[in-house]
Parts: structure tokens; C-alpha cells; sequence
């Protein structure tokens, strides 16, 4: 099932729920209550749309979605002068257990499969996410240039289309399953609030990896004194804050010699180095071989 809903058009049908659908949306201002009546995706594709689910609130922006399922609750707001474009997407909840069904076998351990009873329930993490980095962000990124294209077409999409992209949807959340599992805490909504904390942490890290960074610094942006944040980035992510901060700048060194053919220094220099010898003895330490090895 695919819709188009604009001012005109908000209130004049009724959608199924626990079903699969995608509906386009452009709107100038709203402001309505959700129903989140699947595992829902609200990816924007122009603009800023102003979520507060479960209490929570999120502002997505272009390229960025919000997933949920149907146990979350909430509203939306638009208020543009432009034209907010935006696709949601219903993903039936039946669809997500087959996949994770499929995904028990003797090769994978147990404890890395998320079990149903996370996605169908009040457990599931309902967060904000850049499209950039995820596996349903590809797709959704695929999606959007179909539709901006001719939003208004007689679009058809296959079970084979829902079926990737509830696949995709499992695997971003492996890990997320894993880094819940770690946070010592009784109360599922305990861990979701320190994860989305540890979340905004390596956000504001990954904006400012090649500048001089603060731990102390760092933990405020999440709201978290300095060893509870440090205690739990450990935890979760299985290296320090220090250590993660390292591993983006060395990574961003071999993005800028590989594809943009950057001299060393020039590199170590634009990857928040300061001291280009200290950079080359760690880059060869961590990938194995000197920075010129990859030089063109």
C-alpha cells in the first residue's frame, strides 16, 4: 500500500494496523498525534519534523529517520515556512519475528540474536538515527530518489522489498540488542536513557574527533559525570572514550592518503594530530604498516 498525505488529504482515510505500507508526506505545519500502528520509520527527505515519543523528544532532519514500534505513543510537529517532505514507513511486526527467526542456527550464539520479545515490546529502542550509517538507511536513501522523483505516481512495492527491508532493521539492531545487555541496570527504560546518552557522546565525538577533545567535556554533552560516563563507554563499547577517539582519527588519516592522496604529514595534521612522528608510530601500530604504505 502506498499514500500521499498532505493538508488536504490528513484525515480522510483509515490505515491498517500491524501491516506493511509507505505513505509520502509534504506539509507546511502539522501538529497530530501518532499512531504508531507497525514498526514505524520516519525518514525525512526535506526539512525538520519535531517528534516527542514516549516523552522523549527528537528533531529529524533531512536524511535522518526515527523507528519505533507499536508500543510507542506520541506527536508530531511541523512548523516551516518551506515544505517538509517526509516518508514513513509501517513494517508488520509478524515480518520482524520471521526474520529473526531465520537468524537462530548453530553458527551464531544465541546471546547475539535479539529475541522477539525486544522488538514486540516495550524493551525496543526507539531512537533517532543518520541514515548514513545504517544498513535501513541505505535503503531508505535508495527509496527517497524514487519518490522525490514522482511522489505522486501509482508506486508498487513487493513483500521482497518489505522483507529486506525488516532484514535490515534486525541487523542495525544486533548491536544495539548487545550494548543494552551490557548496561548494568534493572529497568529496561534505565538502559534506553543511558544508551541514547552514550549515543549523543560518540555523536558529539564523531563532529569533533579532529579537534582537541575533553573527556570531562564529552561526558557533559551527555549529561553524565565523568566516571559514570567513562565506566559505561567501556562497558558498552568494549574500548575508552580515549581509545574510540583515537581509532576515528586514525581511520580518517587512511580515508585522506587512500582516496584523497594526502601526504603523511598533511594527514596526521587534518586527522588531529599534532605531532606527525607520534601519529605514524600509531598508525602502524593499529593498521599494521606505516602511513606510506597506502600512498598512491
Amino acid at each position: 500500500m502506498y499514500n500521499v498525505f498532505n493538508g488536504n488529504s490528513l484525515n480522510t482515510q483509515t490505515l491498517p494496523y500491524k501491516s506493511n505500507l509507505i505513505n509520502y508526506s509534504a506539509f507546511n505545519e502539522l501538529l497530530s498525534p501518532i499512531h504508531f500502528r507497525s514498526f514505524s520509520i520516519k525518514y525525512v527527505i526535506e526539512g525538520c519534523e519535531k517528534y516527542t515519543v514516549n516523552g522523549n523528544p527528537y528533531f529529524v532532519n533531512q536524511g535522518e529517520y526515527l523507528l519505533a514500534n507499536h508500543f510507542s505513543e506520541g506527536f508530531v510537529e511541523i512548523d516551516s515556512h518551506h515544505l517538509v517532505k517526509g516518508i514513513c514507513i509501517d513494517v508488520s511486526p509478524r515480518l520482524i519475528s520471521e526474520v529473526i527467526s531465520s537468524y537462530i542456527s548453530p553458527e551464531i550464539p544465541a546471546e547475539d540474536i535479539p529475541e522477539d520479545d525486544f522488538f514486540n515490546s516495550p524493551h525496543f529502542l526507539e531512537n533517532q538515527y543518520s541514515s548514513t550509517f545504517t544498513k535501513t538507511g541505505t535503503l531508505l536513501r535508495s527509496l527517497d530518489q524514487v519518490l522525490s522523483k514522482n511522489p505522486y505516481g501509482q508506486h508498487e512495492f513487493s513483500s521482497e522489498f518489505y522483507l529486506k527491508l525488516a532484514e535490515n532493521i534486525v541487523q542495525d539492531h544486533i548491536p544495539i540488542y548487545k550494548q543494552l545487555q551490557q548496561i548494568p541496570a534493572i529497568k529496561s527504560e534505565t538502559k534506553k536513557v543511558l544508551l541514547r546518552k552514550l549515543n549523543q557522546a560518540l555523536d558529539y565525538i564523531n563532529q569533533h574527533f579532529t579537534h582537541p577533545l575533553v573527556i570531562s567535556t564529552v561526558a557533559s554533552e551527555c549529561c553524565l559525570s565523568e566516571f559514570h560516563f567513562y565506566r559505561m563507554f567501556r562497558l558498552v563499547f568494549d574500548m575508552s572514550p580515549q581509545q574510540y577517539i583515537i581509532l576515528k582519527k586514525l581511520n580518517y588519516a587512511l580515508e585522506l592518503i587512500k582516496q584523497q592522496g594526502a601526504d603523511i604529514s598533511e594527514a596526521a595534521l587534518l586527522s588531529g594530530f599534532s605531532d606527525i612522528s607520534a601519529f605514524s608510530k600509531t598508525f602502524k601500530k593499529h593498521f599494521g604498516c606505516s602511513p606510506s604504505k597506502f600512498q598512491k
